[in-house]
């Protein structure tokens, strides 16, 4: 991929190419959030931006998104740590995290790491507080919150990390019910 069309995705995500891993998701969630509509203060924006341009901008946001970190993957920019030592995919289309699966916390640990990522950072993003992220990377499933709010927390926590959030919240809710089938 040619740094100019590089640069219409970083301009996509209002970004400099020389953002960092945590600009970028910071961007996307800002973006995402603004765009996707739902709360009250976003009322105005609905009434003069239709739903099916809004659609057309999270798709936008969401390719400059996936363009960017496969770019920092592939080395064709800055390379990112976050995914250094994990094999190529197999399959065409196949992104690098499917070598990571089954996601575990322990993975999204060393994802994070990887990453040079501290959890005090993603707890202040995502407005999570550092013990529930602690708990989730250590498998702590006596002490993290019902399903359907742990969903919400893990699609989040795979998000920030550049991860796939479906593949994240499946796999992680299949060893908490596996655990918790246990006697």
């Amino acid at each position: 991929m040619g740094q100019g069309e590089l640069k219409i995705y970083y301009d996509i995500l209002e970004l400099s190419p020389e953002a960092s891993l945590h600009d970028i998701h910071a961007a996307y969630l800002r973006l995402k959030k603004i765009y996707e509509g739902g709360p009250p203060a976003s009322a105005p924006l609905a009434e003069e931006f239709p739903e099916s341009r809004r659609q057309a901008v999270l798709a936008q946001v969401d390719l400059a998104y996936a363009r960017i970190l496969a770019a920092k993957r592939s080395g064709s920019s800055r390379p990112s740590p976050l995914f250094s030592d994990i094999p190529p995919a197999r399959k065409s289309g196949e992104t690098p995290e499917a070598a990571t699966r089954p996601f575990s916390g322990p993975a999204l640990r060393r994802i994070r790491e990887r990453a040079q990522i501290e959890l005090a950072q993603i707890s202040q993003e995502l407005k999570l507080r550092v013990e529930l992220l602690k708990n989730i990377e250590e498998e702590k499933f006596e002490a993290l919150p019902e399903p359907i709010y742990l969903k919400a927390h893990l699609k989040n926590f795979a998000a920030f990390l550049g991860l796939d959030p479906g593949q994240v919240v499946e796999d992680y809710l299949e060893r908490l019910e596996t655990n918790r089938e246990r006697p």
